[in-house]
């Protein structure tokens, strides 16, 4: 197997991560691209995804876009029900959650994270402090859903972190950069399952290693 990544993206960390989760260092050549480069931007690699866009995985002919289905299929390939179960509930559950960070977690919280340390770290303008307040109105309102629902367990779907979490907590290391502006103090219930995620191997070792490469 082959995964296309950059160090400058929460989707790719999700995916890197799940490699170290899953024990799969041996069976997948990484490739990273420097996007700023424009490493990406070839006839080859838009062959392989016409979205130019990472992470990809290429496994045999499958060529698999989207860093959420990527996860559930090396879980599959692996047999790891713990990480993404099989079975109808908990399948969908996850699929639930994934779901529920694209549309509505993370698209607060990316916005915040944007406004507030990836425009510094790529010199490419101020803050834009409408936008910031608008990110912060949809974060607090997500955030106190998910708050509520760790209420009495350690990870999204109970003791034992899955696929659901890897996905939610994609943003974790820009959430926790001291720039960000992100009241995870109001949520303690999401502030240490956040603590928690980065604390476990898989992640700390896919821990961006400088404020832009935690950006997208």
């Amino acid at each position: 197997m082959k995964l296309y990544i950059t160090d400058l993206s929460p989707n790719s960390r999700r995916v890197l991560a799940t490699v170290h989760h899953l024990g799969l260092q041996n069976d997948v050549e990484i490739q990273k691209f420097d996007l700023f480069a424009g490493e990406h931007q070839t006839d080859e690699f838009r062959a392989i995804n016409p979205n130019v866009k990472v992470p990809v995985l290429v496994d045999g002919d499958l060529k698999l876009w989207e860093s959420n289905p990527i996860m559930i299929y090396l879980a599959d390939r692996q047999g790891a029900e713990e990480f993404c179960p099989s079975d109808r509930i908990g399948r969908y559950e996850v699929l639930r959650w994934q779901s529920w960070e694209v549309q509505h977690f993370n698209r607060g919280l990316g916005e915040i994270v944007w406004e507030t340390v990836a425009k510094q770290a790529f010199g490419i303008g101020a803050p834009d402090q409408e936008k910031i307040e608008a990110g912060l109105e949809n974060f607090r309102r997500f955030a106190a859903v998910l708050n509520d629902h760790l209420s009495g367990q350690n990870f999204i779907l109970g003791d034992k972190v899955t696929a659901a979490d890897f996905a939610v907590g994609s943003h974790s290391a820009l959430a926790l950069h001291p720039q960000s502006q992100v009241p995870l103090a109001e949520f303690k219930n999401v502030q240490d399952w956040i603590n928690r995620l980065e604390a476990l191997p898989a992640w700390a070792k896919t821990a961006p290693q400088a404020p832009a490469q935690a950006a997208e």
